[in-house]
């Protein structure tokens, strides 16, 4: 029977999470419906297909607030007290910190599978195609829309679907633990790469923590733009950044030993 109701919170979360392309699709569909029939410009700028970062700028909204009703309107209602305060200075700063610190881990598992046999594996090797395509240079504009749909409105979406909906809906269901860990599987598996599936799972771990103690989705949503941010720059060729990035693993870890030896307020 635990199983059954386990697995069946599990299905519900993903359809949680299905949402999101439900409410891409039909934004497809309804921008380019209105642009036949229009042939508006603002249409046609928002659609071209050489540019996806656009279309976002409609997404992200739509998904914000559809996810946000979800979220404050019955997620969020009855929820586990805080097992850590942080003030808005502490907040901010364990914050920048833990995502300075995800760019180093994310780039030394990159570094690792480009310069070991794995590289040649190839599925490993797409995967890793993919992310230099991804990150191909781009004119300044394309780099402004990027850096405000990648490194602002994708964070409090996906926080918002993740950390807030798709965590608190496990965790009622089932318990904490399993909320963690499911919503950052999720959270990896929607990245459909890979190389980005394996480190995404780990910034939904870090982030997970951090929610799941503070009870504040702010702090995991500065975590987020703060990483997504620094990847706009392309930063991992800085050898003098990447060993900063690596030195912050230290503070990284005595935070999340912090966060996770406090004893819980919730009893399951």
């Amino acid at each position: 029977m635990k199983a059954l109701k386990i697995i069946g919170a599990t299905f519900l979360s993903v359809l949680l999470g299905l949402i999101f392309f439900v409410i891409t699709e039909l934004s497809v569909f309804t921008l380019n419906f209105a642009y036949s029939k229009t042939g508006n410009a603002l249409l046609d700028w928002l659609t071209l297909p050489q540019e996806a970062d656009r279309l976002y700028l409609v997404v992200y909204p739509l998904s914000i607030f559809i996810y946000s009703l979800i979220f404050f309107n019955w997620i969020n209602k009855n929820r586990p007290k805080e097992d850590v305060h942080w003030d808005i200075k502490t907040g901010v700063i364990c914050s920048i910190m833990a995502g300075i610190a995800f760019g180093g881990l994310s780039t030394v598992w990159v570094e690792f599978l480009k310069n070991t046999p794995l590289s040649d594996v190839s599925f490993i090797k797409r995967s890793l195609e993919y992310l230099g395509a991804s990150s191909a240079n781009k004119s300044i504009s394309s780099f402004m829309i990027t850096l405000v749909v990648a490194g602002v409105l994708g964070p409090v979406t996906e926080e918002l679907i993740y950390r807030g909906v798709i965590f608190g809906f496990l965790e009622k269901k089932v318990n904490s633990v399993y909320a963690l860990i499911m919503s950052s599987l999720l959270f990896g598996i929607v990245h459909l790469s890979f190389v980005q599936s394996v480190y995404a799972t780990v910034m939904g771990l870090i982030a997970g923590i951090v929610y799941m103690k503070t009870r504040k989705l702010i702090w995991p949503v500065i975590i987020h733009i703060t990483i997504n941010t620094l990847a706009t720059y392309e930063l991992t060729s800085n050898l003098i950044w990447v060993t900063f990035t690596i030195i912050m693993f230290l503070p990284l870890g005595s935070m999340l030993y912090k966060l996770l030896r406090t004893k819980s307020n919730y009893a399951y």
